[in-house]
């Protein structure tokens, strides 16, 4: 459950990176707005938020990831 909930957020992170970076570009807003930054933001951390997730499962002895 715990995983499920974190792809869940890191995945809406992502959503809502990607609807404030195409609202920013509809609205004229060019790349040093505020709208610009915020959704680069939201997919940073939507992105780290997997890709921390899927390096520590082989970690934790789940399936998937990768042992080295």
């Amino acid at each position: 459950m715990y995983q499920r909930s974190i792809r869940f957020l890191s995945i809406l992170f992502l959503a809502l990176g990607v609807a404030i970076l195409t609202s920013t570009f509809a609205n004229g807003g060019g790349p040093l707005s505020l709208g610009f930054l915020l959704g680069v933001a939201f997919l940073a951390v939507g992105v780290a938020r997997l890709w921390l997730t899927g390096s520590f499962r082989g970690w934790r002895g789940g399936a998937g990831g990768s042992d080295g």
